[in-house]
């Protein structure tokens, strides 16, 4: 019995109880059949059904055993059956599936896109997959019978050879590429990976992969051919820019740096049309300065300005900075100023390209290039014109600095001159009436007779006050240039003036037999003024319409009133003023005729001194002439005083008592610091404060200054600003220094008048800032105001 069989686990029992069921059922029969027969014979009987019972017992359990054992061999039988099956259906199953994955293997290798193969070592394909037929040509069939040097060109085919060598040294895969000739005669290059296959460790054949990388060969040539061709052009581009940088490096004028961008344009862009402006931010505008179409120059001084709008082409380079390239150019600039240069062909500009002329981030112009061609401009084309217009840019920055460089040096030698000259003619002046003087003077000493003496003392005192009239001048100029002529201001009526200035110069215009004819209007005329400073300009101006009018000739004198002005002209039938020197008429030491052959004599200053005299009064002077003989005009406004401005009517007393003249003690009680180097005008300044009731300190130096505020502080600090020694600057840096600023007011008076120095007075420190000259009743009423914000504070 083996004790491993689950089946004879469970039958061992019932063979057991089998057995003994026999056994005891024999004995039983032995007993009943023996107690039947005879009670002799029932031992013989027991002993003989003991007998056969365990015979009986004997051959049942051989007979369970025998049963037994063939139920175990036939359960052994049937798990072997099982395991041979399963070991049959496991082997059928992995056949399958061995065979799928050859199919699959073969089904991928033959769909490939790359050509699948091996080869022996000779050379010899032995396997190829479908897509050597479509990427050579070749049927399966050629490609088998024939080896593979007759398909790849010689030198792949030394390539191949090196490659197998590299594969039976011992390397395990090569890469490399081959050139196959196609079917139709291309040539195909093959990217391939292979490597040897081996049986029993020796070498059998190679097996490999080939890709077609033609496409890939051919856009990489494509793209090499296209950079080594972007490089030449460059190069060549370097080449023109390098030359016009050369070209433009030494220009001098901007029509040779015109001329070369034209050339550089032609050679580097398509180019029909060229078209230069530069800008001027001011104006915000464009100005033509160089025009060229169709092979010919154009004149471009005659185009009008341009604006510089926002959608543009040029306007949007000017904008942004940026070249602008346009692809319909006539549907872009629809709507905007246009100007058709060159020839009327009947074709119109189909493309342009605008690039900015620039230095230093600033646009100085743009370069505009045009073409009949549609879409005829690229990057390189912008590049190209941005490397130019930039070169460009520079060249006409450098023409403009040498221009300006030119005009100042020719500025300085004419200045030089002009001093020069200025010098001889201030000698010349001089010294002629002291030749006068000194002869005069000796003549007198030796006596002479009494109509010869008086005769001499007219002639001294005649050439002393020329004399005078010389230092008067040249002192004028010295204080107008240096900032200290003063005027002193009062209404005044200039009819009288005019008339009293015509009465000097009357007899020697009555000499010269010069009509001298007065055109005034009836209304008087006021105007806030200084009577000597206004009657030396009108003086002046008459003495020379008289001085350059010929005998019998006419001056005319007129006077209006307009809206807010009054007009004097005056004009001559004289010699008239070139067009040339009108533009320095007014200029000192300028004269038309400075040579020593001259007609008529002076220093050149009168007009310059009588500018400047009427802009510090408010007022404007013109010089006009239509040439030599035709006379000359000279005509000037000043403005009328306060309340004349604003109305024609002539205010009563009273009213203009209010305007000009504050109440008397408007400045009681007001202590005021005047400060000025100027004697005349701070004797004026104290009078004038005085008169209005203050209590006024008055000195002349800012040290004077400091100890007076030391001693007592004013309510008011009035000072001026051009002194000796400290000025106006340093005086107000030490009261602020003494936190003093506060509790003074201090009010800036200086003839220094442009607004830059307006704002740095009071950006030092001064509350109020007034222009010499001062108007008496405005400078009253600042100090009154200045005084009441001493007290708020």
């Amino acid at each position: 019995m083996e004790p491993d069989n689950p089946k004879a686990r469970l039958h061992l029992p019932r063979r057991i109880l089998t057995a003994y069921s026999v056994l005891i059922a024999g004995l039983l029969a032995t007993i009943v059949v023996g107690t039947y027969l005879n009670k002799t014979f029932l031992p013989y009987t027991l002993t003989a059904g003991v007998t056969i019972s365990l015979l009986l017992f004997v051959l049942a359990h051989l007979q369970t055993r025998a049963r037994h054992a063939a139920e175990t061999f036939a359960s052994k039988l049937q798990i072997s059956e099982s395991t041979v099956r399963n070991m049959l259906a496991e082997r059928e199953r992995a056949e399958k599936a061995l065979k799928e994955s050859e199919e699959r293997y073969r089904d991928l290798v033959e769909n490939a896109n790359d050509i699948v193969y091996t080869m022996d070592l000779n050379g010899n394909l032995t396997s190829i997959n479908k897509a050597a037929e479509l990427i050579t040509g070749y049927k399966r069939t050629d490609l088998l019978t024939k080896n593979l040097g007759a398909f790849i060109t010689p030198e792949s085919m030394e390539t191949t050879r090196q490659m197998l060598k590299r594969k039976l040294l011992g390397e395990e895969r090569t890469n490399y590429e081959m050139d196959l000739r196609s079917i139709d005669g291309r040539t195909l290059t093959l990217e391939i990976s292979s490597k040897l296959m081996l049986k029993d460790g020796k070498p059998l054949g190679i097996q490999g992969i080939a890709r077609d990388i033609t496409s890939r060969r051919r856009a990489e040539e494509t793209l090499r051919q296209a950079d080594q061709r972007a490089l030449s052009t460059y190069e060549r581009l370097l080449e023109r820019v390098s030359c016009l940088a050369q070209t433009f490096g030494t220009a001098r004028d901007l029509a040779a740096i015109f001329r070369a961008l034209r050339e550089f344009t032609f050679m580097s862009v398509p180019c029909q049309g060229l078209f230069v402006s530069l800008y001027d931010p001011v104006r915000d505008v464009r100005t033509a300065c160089y025009g060229w179409a169709d092979g010919v120059e154009l004149d471009s001084s005659q185009l009008p300005p341009m604006p510089v709008t926002s959608s543009g082409p040029n306007s949007r380079a000017v904008r942004t900075n940026q070249v602008v390239i346009t692809t319909d150019y006539m549907n872009e600039t629809r709507g905007h100023p246009a100007v058709l240069v060159g020839p009327d062909n009947g074709l119109r500009p189909q493309s342009s390209l605008s690039a900015p002329m620039s230095v230093m981030g600033r646009v100085i112009g743009t370069i505009e290039v045009q073409t009949y061609d549609q879409d005829a401009y690229g990057e390189e084309h912008a590049t190209a014109m941005r490397l130019a217009a930039n070169l460009a840019a520079v060249a006409i920055e450098n023409v403009r600095l040498l221009e300006r460089e030119s005009t100042a040096r020719a500025a300085a030698e004419e200045s030089n001159r002009l001093k020069d000259e200025f010098l001889a003619t201030v000698s010349h002046e001089l010294r002629t009436p002291l030749t006068a003087i000194l002869g005069w003077s000796r003549m007198l000493e030796g006596g002479l007779e009494t109509e010869m003496a008086k005769r001499a003392i007219e002639t001294i005192k005649r050439n002393a006050k020329a004399q005078a009239q010389i230092i008067d001048d040249i002192l004028d100029v010295s204080r107008i240039i240096t900032g200290n002529l003063y005027l002193e201001l009062h209404p005044i009526e200039l009819a009288s003036v005019l008339e009293a200035a015509v009465n000097v110069v009357r007899p020697t215009a009555e000499a010269k037999g010069i009509q001298i004819e007065f055109n005034f209007e009836r209304e008087p005329t006021v105007v806030s003024g200084d009577a000597h400073r206004l009657q030396q300009v009108f003086w002046n101006l008459l003495s020379n319409a008289v001085k350059f009018t010929a005998p019998g000739g006419k001056v005319n004198l007129s006077l209006r009133q307009l809206a807010a002005e009054v007009e004097i002209e005056i004009t001559d039938t004289g010699r008239g003023i070139d067009p040339k020197f009108l533009p320095f008429v007014f200029d000192r030491f300028r004269q038309a005729d400075s040579t020593s052959t001259r007609q008529h004599g002076g220093l050149g200053l009168g007009l310059a001194i009588a500018r400047h005299l009427v802009e510090i009064h408010g007022g404007h002077i013109s010089a006009a002439s239509e040439g030599d003989g035709k006379g000359a005009s000279f005509r000037l406004r000043l403005p009328l005083i306060g309340s004349l401005a604003k109305s024609n009517a002539q205010p009563n007393e009273d009213e203009q008592i209010s305007e000009t003249q504050p109440p008397q003690d408007i400045l009681a009680g007001i202590e005021v610091l005047v400060v000025d180097d100027d004697r005349d005008t701070l004797e004026l300044l104290t009078a004038a404060l005085k008169q209005r009731s203050a209590r006024v300190t008055a000195v002349s130096s800012a040290a004077a200054a400091m100890d007076s505020i030391m001693a007592s502080q004013p309510h008011v600090l009035i000072s001026d600003i051009a002194m000796p020694g400290e000025d106006g600057y340093d005086l107000i840096k030490k009261v602020i220094a003494l936190e003093l600023a506060p509790k003074i007011s201090a009010i800036a008076i200086t003839a220094y008048a442009k607004e830059e120095d307006r704002e740095r007075a009071l950006s030092a420190g001064y509350q109020r800032y007034l222009s010499k000259p001062v108007e008496l009743g405005e400078f009253i009423l600042a100090v009154a105001e200045a005084a009441q914000t001493n007290h708020r504070v």
